[in-house]
């Protein structure tokens, strides 16, 4: 899954709706404006309107710029594993999504894989893999310190018998 440009149709479809949104009210906007009581005057706001109402861009046709799709700040993965065994304790990933959801703005989740953004757009993308030997977390570098804070006071310590750890 690529999240750049999952992230980046996301935008697009804002944008385009967004422009949507524009041209309805400067439909209506017209519409008031042009208010008449008259049949052939009704004729002429109509042809007016007509040629007044601009076409829209098709959506992969909107640019959008890097910035507003994912923070360019660089990249780490990081993974939980068991120290003292192979495999993660059942409902683990599903407890690190609890954990993790408040940093979410956004979010795509998938059977095996979580994607998402913070608001200041900031990746977080959570894949756990069918061996259940570890998790991996892909996060802007600036979210580093928070999320090791975040598993180890909320995650970890559900699990007080089991010795988790982060690499990084």
């Amino acid at each position: 899954m690529n999240y750049f440009d999952y992230f980046k149709l996301l935008e697009q479809t804002r944008s385009y709706d967004n422009l949507q949104c524009e041209q309805t009210r400067r439909r209506k906007q017209r519409q008031l404006w042009f208010a008449l009581d008259n049949e052939q005057e009704n004729l002429l706001k109509n042809s007016l309107e007509i040629n007044l109402i601009e076409d829209l861009p098709s959506i992969d046709k909107i640019e959008i710029i890097n910035s507003q799709i994912i923070n360019q700040d660089s990249i780490k993965i990081i993974k939980i594993l068991n120290k003292n065994s192979n495999f993660l304790p059942n409902g683990i990933y599903e407890r690190l999504l609890i954990c993790l959801h408040p940093l979410f703005y956004e979010r795509l989740d998938y059977y095996n894989i979580t994607l998402g953004r913070t608001i200041d757009k900031n990746l977080i993308q959570i894949e756990r893999f069918d061996t259940k030997n570890y998790i991996s977390i892909t996060i802007n570098n600036c979210l580093l310190e928070r999320i090791q804070n975040l598993l180890i006071h909320n995650l970890f310590s559900f699990y007080p018998s089991i010795n988790l750890q982060i690499e990084t």
